[in-house]
C-alpha cells in the first residue's frame, strides 16, 4: 500500500499505491485520512492524483510528539490494510 515516503524537512509525503501496482489509490489516502482523525492525528491529503498523505507537524514539535504522531499513523495504515485484505476476501 505504502510506495514512497518522501519529505524535505518536516514536510513529509506518504504516497499509496494499489499492492502489487504502482496505480495511486486514491480511495486508500481517504480512508487513511479517516482512520488518522479517528484516533486523533491531523494530516492532510494531495498529490496529483490525491494518494498522497500530508504530514507537516508545527518546527516546534518535540520527539514524543512525533513518536506519538507516528504511531497513530501507523494504526490508521494497518487499520486501512486489514479492512481492505478483509474486503478482497
Amino acid at each position: 500500500m505504502v510506495a514512497d515516503v518522501r519529505g524535505k524537512g518536516l514536510m513529509i509525503g506518504v504516497e499509496l499505491v494499489v499492492p502489487g501496482t504502482n496505480q495511486p489509490d486514491d480511495r486508500a489516502a481517504s480512508a487513511v485520512l479517516q482512520a488518522a482523525r479517528d484516533v486523533g492525528l491531523l494530516i492532510g491529503r494531495g498529490g496529483l492524483y490525491g494518494n498522497v498523505l500530508r504530514i507537516s507537524p508545527p518546527m516546534s514539535i518535540t520527539g514524543a510528539v512525533a513518536d506519538d504522531g507516528a504511531d497513530r499513523l501507523l494504526v490508521a495504515l494497518r487499520e486501512v490494510n486489514q479492512e481492505r485484505a478483509g474486503d478482497a476476501l
